[in-house]
C-alpha cells in the first residue's frame, strides 16, 4: 500500500469489510458511488437475503433473542404460540434484524405468563390475529372452530381469510393489513391452493 504522496510502498496486513443495503451497481450508474473504490473493495461479494425472505430463519432467530432476553429479565421458560410465529412470519421486517430483536424483547416485557401470543408481539398482523372475529361457522363446527389450529399451516391460512374477510376480498388492502407485500400475500395464498382460491 502506498500512502498519498510517498513513493514508498508499505507492507499492510488487514481486511476490509463493508455492507450496504443499497444496490451500488445502480448507485455507480446513478453517479452517486466511485466505481474505482467499488471495484477496489469487491474481491469477495456476499449477498445477504433481508429478514422477511429468509423464512424459517426468522423464528430460529426469534427464539434466539427470547432465550436472551428471557435470561437478561429473569424470564428463561418462556416460548412462542403457533399463531405468534405466524404473525413473525408475515411481517414484512423493514428494520431486519434489530426491529426483531426490539420486538422480542418488548415481547419479553408484555409478556403475562410463560407463552407470548400475537397479542405480546407490536406488529400490526398481531393486532388483526386478537382482533378480529373468527368467521362464522356451522353450528356443528363450532366445537371445532373454537379450538387453536394444529398447524402453523393452518394458522397462516386463517390469518390470511381473515384478512381478505376483513377487506372485502381487496388482496391489496388484505396485504396492508397484515403488513406484508401484494405479491408476498399472493405468494401465501397461492402456497394454500386450492383452499383459499375456492
Amino acid at each position: 500500500m502506498r500512502r498519498l504522496g510517498s513513493v514508498r510502498d508499505n507492507r499492510v496486513d488487514i481486511r476490509i469489510v463493508t455492507a450496504t443495503n443499497c444496490s451500488l451497481e445502480d448507485m455507480i450508474r446513478a453517479g452517486k458511488f466511485r466505481s474505482d473504490l467499488y471495484f477496489r473493495l469487491k474481491v469477495i461479494g456476499v449477498e445477504l437475503p433481508p429478514l422477511r425472505d429468509r423464512g424459517q430463519d426468522i423464528v430460529k432467530l426469534a427464539e434466539t433473542f427470547l432465550g436472551q432476553h428471557g435470561r437478561r429479565y429473569g424470564r428463561p421458560h418462556l416460548r412462542l404460540s403457533a399463531e405468534a410465529r405466524i404473525v413473525l412470519l408475515q411481517h414484512p421486517w423493514p428494520g431486519n434484524v434489530r426491529e426483531l430483536r426490539n420486538v422480542i424483547e418488548q415481547s419479553v416485557l408484555l409478556a403475562e405468563d410463560d407463552i407470548i401470543g400475537p397479542e405480546q408481539l407490536p406488529l400490526q398482523a398481531a393486532r388483526l390475529l386478537v382482533e378480529e372475529p373468527a368467521p362464522a361457522t356451522n353450528p356443528e363446527g363450532d366445537a371445532a372452530s373454537a379450538a387453536i389450529a394444529s398447524t402453523l399451516e393452518d394458522v397462516e391460512r386463517d390469518l390470511i381469510l381473515r384478512a381478505l374477510a376483513r377487506s372485502g376480498g381487496n388482496v391489496t388492502l388484505a396485504a396492508r393489513a397484515l403488513g406484508i407485500s401484494r405479491d408476498t400475500l399472493r405468494y401465501r395464498m397461492k402456497k394454500h391452493n386450492p383452499r383459499l382460491q375456492a
